[in-house]
C-alpha cells in the first residue's frame, strides 16, 4: 500500500463540542490516503472517551494532555514526528467538503507553493457563506520625519475566486504546508498564544522565500459556537483571554519591529469581544429570555468577568509556564 503524502493534524481551536462532526467529515470526505494525528488538549471527559474509542477503531494517533494548549503549542506537538511530505493543520470545529484534499496537493505540486489554503466558509448551512478567500500579511515601510516606520498590512478577502491564485496569507482553520518549509522556519512560534498566529507564520514562510496559494476547488467550513456548551467555557475563556490576546499582539509587534499604530490600538480596544458575544450572550446568559436582557446583564457583569478572566490566565501561567502580559 502506498504510504500517504499527507499528515492531517487536528487541534483544539476554542471549544470541543464540534469534535465528532469534524472527525466524521475528515473520514467521510477525504479523497487521498492520509495519516492523522489528533491533539486533545484537556477536552471534557465524554469527548476524551469518544476520541480514545475512535483512535482505537480508526487507527489514528491520539496525543492527550491534561491541561489546555494554545493552538500553536498543539500544532507543534502534533507535527513533532511527522515524516510525510505535507502537513495539514485543521481545527476541531471544521467540516470539510467532499474531495477537499486532492486539490490542495495538486495545487502545491503544480505551483511549488509552501502553503496551500482551501476556500474557507463559516457557519450553517455548510459551505455557503465565505469566511476567507485569501488576503495580505506583510510589512509596509514608510518614511516619517526622516526615519523608517514599519506597519503591518493585514487584509482578508471574501469573494469566491474564479480559480487558483496566489495569496499573501492563509488561515489556520485549515491550511496545508510543506513539511520541509515548516521545519525550515522552525515550526510555529509558541509565544503567539491566541491571535495573529496565522499572519506570523505566513510572514515567516514568505521571508524564507516561500509562496502561498488559495485553491477554491478545496472547501471547508468552520463552525463558531452559536450556543456555547457550558463545558466549553473554561477553555474558551483562556483561549480568548485578555492576557493571551495582549501578549500575542505585543510579541507580534516586537518580533516584526512594527509601529504601535492605529491598527494595534483598534485591536486593544476590541480585546475580549468573543467572550462578550459567544461566551456570555450565547453561553452563560442564554437562559435570559430576551437579547436586551442578555446585553444589559453582560454590560453589568463585564468588569467582574474581566477580573475573573485575568485570574484564569494567571493561574494557568503559574501552572504551565505561559506568562500573561506583564502589568
Amino acid at each position: 500500500m502506498h504510504s500517504p503524502d499527507v499528515t492531517i493534524i487536528v487541534v483544539p481551536r476554542d471549544h470541543f463540542s464540534d469534535t465528532r462532526e469534524t472527525l466524521d467529515s475528515i473520514y467521510a470526505h477525504t479523497d487521498l490516503p492520509f495519516a492523522l494525528v489528533y491533539v486533545d488538549g484537556n477536552s471534557p471527559s465524554a469527548i476524551a472517551r469518544y476520541l480514545r474509542d475512535q483512535s482505537r477503531a480508526r487507527g489514528f494517533r491520539l496525543i492527550r494532555t491534561e491541561h489546555y494548549l494554545s493552538p500553536n503549542q498543539a500544532r507543534n506537538l502534533g507535527a513533532r514526528d511527522v515524516q510525510t511530505r505535507y502537513i495539514v493543520f485543521i481545527d476541531n470545529d471544521v467540516v470539510v467538503a467532499a474531495n477537499w484534499l486532492q486539490p490542495l496537493v495538486q495545487c502545491a505540486e503544480e505551483t511549488n507553493a509552501s502553503i496551500t489554503s482551501p476556500l474557507n466558509f463559516e457557519g450553517r448551512p455548510l459551505h455557503s457563506t465565505v469566511h476567507f478567500s485569501g488576503g495580505e500579511a506583510r510589512v509596509a515601510e514608510t518614511q516619517v520625519g526622516g526615519r523608517s516606520e514599519r506597519h503591518i498590512v493585514d487584509r482578508i478577502f471574501k469573494n469566491i475566486p474564479a480559480g487558483r491564485q496566489p495569496t499573501g496569507c492563509a488561515e489556520f482553520h485549515c491550511l496545508m504546508v510543506r513539511t520541509e518549509d515548516f521545519r525550515r522556519v522552525g515550526g510555529l512560534d509558541e509565544q503567539m498564544l491566541s491571535t495573529r498566529e496565522n499572519l506570523d507564520f505566513c510572514m515567516a514562510i514568505a521571508a524564507a522565500g516561500g509562496t502561498m496559494y488559495i485553491e477554491p476547488r478545496s472547501r471547508i467550513t468552520y463552525l463558531f459556537p452559536i450556543r456555547m456548551a457550558l463545558a466549553d467555557v473554561p477553555f474558551f475563556a483562556l483561549r480568548w483571554s485578555d492576557a493571551w490576546d495582549l501578549a500575542s499582539f505585543d510579541h507580534f509587534r516586537r518580533k516584526w519591529r512594527l509601529v504601535e499604530d492605529g491598527y494595534f490600538l483598534k485591536q486593544y480596544r476590541n480585546v475580549g469581544w468573543r467572550r462578550r458575544g459567544l461566551m456570555m450572550h450565547s453561553g452563560l446568559l442564554r437562559w435570559l429570555p430576551h437579547w436586551r436582557l442578555r446585553a444589559g446583564a453582560e454590560w453589568l457583569l463585564r468588569p467582574i468577568e474581566r477580573r475573573i478572566n485575568g485570574i484564569i490566565a494567571r493561574r494557568y501561567a503559574g501552572r504551565h509556564g505561559t506568562a500573561p502580559l506583564p502589568q
